[in-house]
């Protein structure tokens, strides 16, 4: 076949009225129409979109989910009365028993301290108690005498009082009384001490005045 003539393909083409064309190269070329193209393009682009939308709705969905719950945690609130029983039964539920109540030591019967500090007036009437023991220190004195002697025992811190004796005379005794078992106490070698101290400033005093240094004891039996 000579280079350029008709075959018989093409013969019946251009019969039927289509065109073959070929191309630089020798063969066929493929036209796309441009409307076909424009519609590939938009459902590509808005296939990308909706890919996109919806990857974005997911991330703001887990982030508002977090959020919720970082804020229900630290509003979260504990039942106080739950949390005192977990203390006090050890997470058990069983209340701890309460201690006992501490008993308070019985004090012991401790004859008053003697100091130097003046007293007032002596009590009114007779303040002695049956069965306890007085130190009498001077003893048939007349009233005013033994007044005298009462009033300066206090000055000194001393309790003295007068109390009747025999033949309208009066006897000074020393307060407070004590138990015959207690005779050898601190206490009452405390009072006994003082009274040694009293009588040695009273026989300064003036002429005549004793020093209680005979002094004794004698129980009180009651009126």
């Amino acid at each position: 076949m000579a280079k350029g003539a008709t075959t018989l393909y093409e013969a019946r083409r251009a019969k039927d009225g289509i065109s073959v064309l070929p191309n630089s190269t020798g063969s066929r070329a493929m036209r796309v129409p441009f409307g076909f193209v424009l519609v590939l393009c938009t459902i590509v682009i808005a296939l990308g979109m909706g890919v996109y939308y919806l990857g974005f709705r997911a991330g703001v969905a887990s982030a508002d989910l977090t959020h919720n719950e970082a804020q229900q945690g630290a509003t979260r609130t504990i039942d106080p009365l739950l949390s005192q029983s977990a203390r006090d039964g050890g997470g058990t539920g069983t209340p701890r028993a309460a201690n006992p109540p501490e008993i308070a030591p019985q004090p012991r019967r401790i004859a008053p301290a003697v100091g130097d500090t003046p007293l007032g007036p002596p009590p009114i009437g007779d303040p002695r108690q049956a069965g306890l023991n007085y130190l009498i220190i001077a003893d048939v004195l007349a009233p005013d005498r033994a007044n005298e002697l009462v009033g300066f025992c206090r000055g000194q811190g001393l309790d003295a009082i007068t109390i009747p004796s025999h033949n309208a005379r009066s006897q000074v005794i020393v307060l407070p009384g004590y138990g015959w078992e207690d005779r050898e106490g601190d206490p009452v070698k405390a009072l006994e001490a003082k009274i040694r101290a009293v009588g040695a400033k009273w026989k300064a005093l003036g002429r005549g005045n004793g020093d209680f240094r005979d002094f004794y004891p004698k129980l009180f039996k009651g009126q």
